[in-house]
């Protein structure tokens, strides 16, 4: 397999990735790396922004989703706790994905109040960050937030990831990679939708049901994926993630004038447990998912 350019290439993300994942889960002030101005200036520019891959959907109101996450209450905690913090991937595609469900699990961490589990997901961030060596750049911040979590001082905690809007946004203008921008986002999403349905397949409510149908965010995605590199597209890794997202978003649609049943409910959860678990599969330098022994 051809390994040059795109989202397959190298071990491990940019600095700027790390960064713009660290600023979503862990800043304080919301800084940025270099060309602060520039970015702000960039993001005045609508077209611009969606040209870099910042919008609603890549780049929601942090309010907003603390707001939907608690929709999804109580938080299945174990699920987050059991999140290997320690894997690396050997590929920048499954690094997008899974630090953006790792963003994801931090702010459920917030969400549910969890101490030890804000302490996982932060040191975990700032490991990859170190590993690039931009961790110094990160420490402070992510400690303030971290001594925040630890003091139980939920309600403050929040509102200095709410302070994080725009740093969040001007750091995706940093990244000056679309593709990665939208992948990092669309493991975020991905994570939280496995949550949301676990949950609701669970304890079901229509409310919750509901809460799940995202067909526009559905729909976004699958368009972002349809338009990678065909070296990449064509992998099974992301075939198969490709194909159980369509299934989803089927059954969505089935489900466009009413709050799905249970039992749709209980299908995407499934669905969304196997997208979660290929998006952490071992894989070989041609994308073909190695069975474990």
């Amino acid at each position: 397999m051809d390994t040059r350019g795109g989202l397959w290439q190298g071990a491990s993300m940019s600095k700027r990735s790390i960064f713009l994942a660290a600023a979503l889960a862990l800043t304080a002030d919301g800084g940025v790396a270099q060309d602060t101005e520039t970015a702000a200036e960039i993001l005045s520019d609508g077209f611009a922004r969606e040209e870099l891959g910042v919008n609603e959907l890549t780049a929601p109101s942090i309010q907003r989703l603390f707001n939907e996450l608690e929709l999804f209450k109580p938080v299945p905690v174990q699920l987050i706790a059991d999140t290997d913090f320690e894997r690396t991937y050997s590929n920048r595609f499954q690094t997008s994905l899974n630090f953006g469900a790792l963003i994801c699990d931090g702010f459920f961490a917030v969400v549910a109040e969890q101490k030890g589990l804000i302490q996982n997901v932060g040191r975990a961030l700032l490991r990859q960050a170190k590993s690039l060596a931009v961790g110094q750049r990160l420490s402070s911040h992510a400690n303030s937030l971290l001594e925040l979590g630890m003091r139980g001082d939920w309600a403050e905690l929040k509102l200095e990831l709410i302070k994080t809007q725009t740093g969040v946004e001007e750091a995706m203008v940093e990244l000056r990679d679309e593709e990665m921008a939208h992948m990092i986002s669309l493991g975020g999403w991905l994570r939280g939708f496995e949550i949301g349905c676990v949950v609701t397949a669970d304890d079901y409510s229509p409310q919750r049901s509901a809460g799940l149908m995202k067909p526009d965010v559905m729909d976004y995605f699958l368009e972002r994926l349809s338009t990678l590199n065909p070296r990449l597209k064509d992998t099974e890794l992301v075939t198969s993630l490709t194909t159980r997202l369509e299934t989803i978003r089927k059954i969505a649609g089935d489900a466009t004038d009413r709050a799905p049943s249970k039992s749709e409910v209980e299908q995407m959860r499934d669905l969304a447990v196997e997208i979660n678990t290929i998006m952490s599969a071992r894989v070989d330098q041609d994308g073909r998912m190695v069975k474990k022994d």
